[in-house]
């Protein structure tokens, strides 16, 4: 009996898994809970949610249950062991992210759930087999699905969720969208679109005013005609009340629209009353089309105001969130940005220019947050930017003028995309602690650890000496400060006026699995800059010609102790060495206004095609705009140059003195100068004396650090040293030396000086004697070339072996050891030949094919040249000879064309006869009665004479 309980036991819990994985099941789940009409948890949110339901007689432990949303990874989340079903009961789960259990008995899972992916919902047994499961469908705001009745085998819709109740009310399948015959896009002609649908017992009802369609909107009876600009949207509602309504479709139609940038179309029933200055949080669809026209996403979601200042604006800038519970997409599904690969945005902000709107602020040139954000995001500065698009806007059909895509920095979203820092939820203080300061300071996510750890750490460095190593250590464990410098640096170069105590936001993540677990900076608006808009922060200067160090200088505007932490942490040495060099390192990259003003350029051109149709919307006139724009090209222009003033009073400085820094050879590593490195060399910037400029020598693959070379200074440490510094009083030049890894060096020489050339791999060196490193056990083709007076003699080397021998002007080596390789070459010899006929007029020589106008004439030759040579007799005389004193002819000296080979000085003569004639008269006797034949040929007639 002892031995037969254990296996009684075993059996009794297979047997207690095997009823869970019969009895146990989802029964209602939704991914449209929200509020105004929602199921709140504890927490007052309002998440998706699973109903699991026990369809059994007796209670159910859940103890060692799980469920996920994946079925690759069925045990994603357990179910604790405390939860029990009773018989008959349900059990809701929130699935929310948060991994608890909230009040005590309300569970959270570990995931959330995005129903316009088609996720899945597992529940799956304590060894991961999977009980139950189904793949999420797509349902409408508050709705949700469930079966038909509790615990049934058919699913339905319920417009009215039953969470913890009985599923009543159950609905068949939504009426299918209906379909529109043509694309939404852009036209040149009006459009006709029919509006089909292939469910029987419907109506399809339209709008064309975005608003959303009801059974009190038009009815569809044939196609509808677009002869204008048009937000068409539809929905089919079928005659039987057990089928809900469909989804509405929803296309914008632009007819003779023509847009260089992306174009936005939102539409809806209050986003025009949003979009008049009222502060409300409407519904709506919005479209993104690409440049090219062709829309690209769609969703739909909420609207808000955007700005604060600007909000007076006839022309307002709004924020939008995409609602997955909406049923129609989770976010904008398409690459937004050009140099970004986000693809998927659930918030975005559409900015209409805000404080540097043109023609609604004074001055406005429409560009600069974007400018700057891009500045310091193409520039890698250390901060977290809005990108940005350009785009125009449509609303509810009407043209609404230039606008900004920007990507939403203060959004769990972007923290979570970029680096892996996401809330679990909303004032979660585990995963993120983001303050901002608009007046006043509030904690975005975090609260309340956020505010009490930013206000322990400010406290840490304004008490402390940070001349203190352990001190300053602390603080670079918990604060990036190069992010600090950057945002001092930024906001000085610029000249920003609203900042600090305005416009200010600072983070940190703490997932320790995640990036960014430093506090950074981040950039809010930044519309106050380049000698525009109000003086909010109160700087002492707001010229081009103000101070760089006014910023840190400032008396805390904000009170959340930026600039006093700046000047605290400028008592430690290694700070203030990267903050001065920073600065004059971005002046001469980021800063330059050979980067800034391409920059503005580049951006204007983007938007000025549109601003005619902007100007025609709201006012103004494109040369007032133009002067706008060059109003501040012109400040960035006078802050590139007074700039270096100011660097010298606020710091000591000296100069500026231009340094250029090259790598040699090409390719082969890069410098690291203080803070930057630069892609491509020869660089030049400028740099001050008085301050260190610190040097590290970076090889490439294959190369190693080989020396330093520099003209008018000396390295503080020797020129082997790949990390190094100086500190300049006038223009150098400095070279970073590589050679390659594992390799030889060579010196080629040439010999005499002057007299020839080497080609190395098709490489020839400009100088002699040229060295460099070569990968060893390689083979280089080497080919010597004589200058002109000298021909190739033989190679030297150490112990370098030649192939196919050294006396081959053309070789291949191997190279092996340390070798000094030398091309003789001598000087060439010449010979003079004297040409001559004899007698004089008896003849002519055609020398290589030329012949002379006179005799004696003279030619030089290289020894061992070969010279063609043809006598030609003139007329009574014939060729006799050749004469030379020591130069053979080839073949003879009796041929007329002969070939010599010069390897002397000599005289050559071509000796011709002349031939004496008589006159002889042959006849016949009598005439006709026969003939001569002389030499094989009859004459003609006789008499006949011949010489």
């Amino acid at each position: 009996m002892k031995r037969l309980l254990p296996l009684f036991l075993v059996i009794s819990v297979l047997f207690l898994f095997k009823q869970g994985k019969s009895q146990i099941v989802i029964n209602e789940y939704s991914c449209a809970n929200a509020s105004s009409g929602g199921d709140p948890d504890f927490f007052g949110e309002f998440e998706d949610w699973v109903e699991l339901y026990n369809t059994s007689g007796t209670n159910m432990n859940l103890n060692g249950f799980h469920l996920s949303d994946k079925a690759s990874n069925p045990t994603k989340f357990q179910i604790p062991g405390s939860i029990t079903i009773p018989a008959g009961g349900k059990l809701m789960v929130y699935c929310s992210g948060r991994e608890q259990i909230a009040g005590g008995t309300e569970i959270h899972t570990n995931f959330k759930l995005t129903q316009t992916k088609h996720e899945q919902i597992i529940f799956a047994d304590p060894t991961g087999v999977i009980i139950d499961s189904l793949t999420i469908k797509n349902h409408q705001i508050h709705h949700s699905r469930g079966r038909t009745t509790d615990g049934a085998n058919t699913w339905s819709v319920f417009e009215n969720s039953t969470p913890n109740g009985v599923n009543t009310g159950a609905k068949l399948e939504y009426a299918t969208t209906p379909i529109f015959s043509v694309a939404p896009g852009f036209y040149t002609s009006s459009q006709s679109v029919t509006i089909s649908s292939p469910d029987a017992n419907v109506t399809i009802y339209y709008t064309t005013d975005g608003s959303e369609p009801t059974t009190s909107s038009n009815v569809v009876s044939g196609p509808v005609n677009i002869a204008s600009t048009t937000v068409l949207r539809a929905r089919a509602f079928s005659s039987d009340a057990n089928i809900p309504a469909s989804f509405i479709e929803t296309n914008t139609y632009f007819i003779n629209a023509n847009h260089t940038v992306p174009v936005i179309s939102i539409s809806g029933d209050d986003i025009m009353t949003l979009l008049n200055g009222s502060q409300i949080e409407p519904i709506g669809a919005l479209e993104y089309f690409d440049r090219a026209g062709v829309m690209q996403t769609e969703v739909t979601g909420d609207f808000n105001k955007h700005g604060n200042d600007s909000w007076a604006y006839d022309q307002r800038g709004i924020d939008f969130v995409g609602r997955d519970q909406q049923g129609y997409n989770h976010g904008l599904t398409h690459q937004l940005f050009p140099h970004k690969d986000r693809d998927e945005f659930q918030r975005i902000i559409l900015k209409a220019g805000a404080s540097d709107n043109y023609p609604f602020e004074n001055g406005g040139a429409h560009i600069r947050d974007p400018y700057v954000q891009t500045l310091s995001q193409l520039g890698d500065l250390k901060l977290d930017e809005r990108t940005y698009d350009a785009c125009v806007l449509y609303v509810n059909g009407q043209y609404w003028g230039v606008y900004e895509i920007r990507e939403k920095v203060d959004d769990s979203d972007f923290t979570d995309y970029y680096y892996n820092q996401d809330e679990k939820y909303k004032n979660s203080p585990e995963y993120i602690q983001f303050l901002k300061t608009w007046g006043g300071t509030w904690q975005e996510y975090g609260a309340p650890n956020a505010q009490n750890d930013w206000d322990a750490l400010k406290n840490f460095i304004l008490t402390n000496n940070m001349a203190i190593q352990s001190n300053f250590d602390y603080v670079d464990s918990v604060y990036n400060w190069k992010s600090l410098v950057d945002y001092f640096c930024l906001n000085s170069y610029i000249v920003n006026k609203d900042w600090l105590n305005w416009n200010t936001a600072w983070w940190r993540g703490l997932n320790p699995n995640g990036d960014k677990k430093k506090w950074r900076y981040t950039l809010w608006d930044m519309d106050a800059v380049f000698g525009h808009y109000v003086n909010y922060t109160g700087i002492p200067d707001t010229s081009p010609n103000a101070d760089p160090c006014d910023a840190e200088n400032l008396p805390d505007p904000g009170g959340e102790g930026h600039t006093e932490i700046m000047q605290a942490l400028m008592n430690h040495p290694t700070f203030e060495q990267y903050y001065i060099s920073r600065y004059i390192d971005l002046g001469n990259t980021v800063f330059s206004c050979d980067n800034m003003i391409p920059l503005l350029d580049s951006l204007i051109a983007m938007i000025a095609p549109e601003m005619p149709a902007h100007v025609a919307r709201w006012g103004g006139s494109i040369a007032q705009w133009q002067q706008n724009v060059q109003d501040m090209r012109d400040f960035i222009i006078d802050r590139c140059v007074l700039v270096d003033d100011g660097m010298v009073d606020c710091y000591n400085l000296s100069g500026p003195y231009p340094v250029k820094f090259n790598v040699f050879p090409v390719g082969a590593g890069e410098i690291e100068i203080n803070s930057t490195t630069p892609a491509n060399y020869v660089f030049e910037g400028d740099y001050f004396g008085g301050i260190d400029i610190l040097l590290n020598a970076n090889s490439n693959n294959g190369y190693i650090f080989d020396h330093w070379e520099i003209f008018n200074h000396t390295l503080d440490s020797a020129l082997t040293n790949d990390k190094n510094s100086l500190q300049i009083t006038q223009s150098d030049s400095i070279i970073a030396h590589f050679v390659i890894e594992d390799s030889t060096q060579l010196v080629f020489n040439v010999f005499p000086v002057a007299s020839g050339d080497i080609s190395i791999d098709g490489f020839t060196p400009p100088s002699y004697s040229h060295s460099d490193f070569y990968t060893t056990s390689t083979t280089l083709d080497l080919v010597a070339t004589p200058q002109a007076g000298y021909v190739f003699d033989h190679w030297e080397s150490l112990t370098t072996s030649f192939t196919p021998d050294s006396l081959s002007s053309s070789v291949q080596i191997t190279v092996d050891l340390v070798d000094s390789i030398i091309a003789h070459f001598v000087i060439e010899q010449t010979f003079d030949v004297i040409y001559n006929v004899s007698p004089i007029g008896g003849g002519d020589i055609s020398i290589d094919g030329i012949t002379p106008a006179s005799y004696s004439h003279t030619e030089n030759y290289l020894v061992n040249d070969v010279v063609n040579l043809v006598a030609t007799p003139a007329t009574g005389y014939v060729f006799d000879r050749w004469e030379s004193s020591i130069l053979g002819f080839n073949p003879d000296e009796f041929n007329t064309n002969v070939s010599i080979t010069v390897t002397s000085t000599d005289s050559i003569t071509a000796h011709f006869l002349y031939v004496d004639t008589f006159d002889i008269t042959f006849t016949v006797n009598p005439i006709g009665m026969g003939d001569v034949e002389i030499n094989s040929v009859v004459p003609f007639a006789y008499p006949y004479t011949e010489s």
